[in-house]
């Protein structure tokens, strides 16, 4: 990939190569390298796109668009706020996906007692999830080495039930927020990446110029 541009075709090779690697623990091992920052990158960005559609998709299929700032919330819950980049940003990212990874089970969890088996809603929520936990394997694979990783995180337990509008509309502020989340977090990767491109090419200056990966 160069600074001034990335072509779809690869970026595409290197998200889908990410997801067989990282995404569906215990399936093909591990690989040998942990992912590159440019990978995690990658993967980020593409989770930026899907969170957006998921949210979309919910708002809809709950029918919670009749009023356009219902679930368009500019209170993110705390755990899904700040920047998740700098010198501590790839740990503080780690436990915001641990905790969202948590999160989308309680939704799903709600939307198995409205929807049957198979419904597009429930096809969505498990593929962000998936997304989630190949993130979770990516930063466990940048920080530590194969031995040292911590213990997989107990499942959430059950939660207080509320009524069903009340649960609908937390789960669709809480996408509203991830995806917002997301979308900064991938624009703030893609400008780090642009500000080394332009370092390492300053660093190069008189000779041939290297491409940006």
């Amino acid at each position: 990939m160069r600074c001034n541009g990335r072509p779809l075709g690869v970026l595409a090779a290197v998200t889908k190569g990410l997801f067989i690697l990282w995404a569906v623990p215990g399936q093909g091992g591990r690989p040998l390298q942990p992912p590159t920052l440019q990978q995690t990158q990658a993967l980020v960005r593409h989770m930026a796109e899907d969170a957006q559609e998921l949210f979309i998709f919910y708002e809809e299929d709950q029918r919670l668009t009749i009023h356009n700032n219902l679930c368009r919330t500019n209170h993110p819950p705390d755990w899904l706020r700040g920047s998740a980049t700098g010198p501590r940003g790839l740990r503080a990212l780690q436990r915001t996906m641990t905790r969202m990874a948590q999160v989308l089970q309680n939704i799903t969890r709600h939307q198995r007692d409205l929807n049957p088996p198979g419904a597009e809603i429930l096809r969505r929520l498990a593929s962000t999830h998936l997304k989630v936990r190949g993130l979770l394997s990516n930063l466990e694979g940048l920080f530590l080495s194969p031995s040292s990783r911590p213990g997989r995180q107990p499942p959430p337990g059950p939660t207080a039930p509320t009524k069903v509008f009340r649960q609908k509309l937390e789960g669709c502020r809480t996408l509203w927020s991830y995806s917002r989340f997301m979308a900064k977090l991938s624009a703030q990767l893609e400008a780090r990446s642009r500000h080394k491109c332009r370092e390492k090419r300053r660093s190069h200056r008189g000779s041939e110029l290297p491409a940006c990966s």
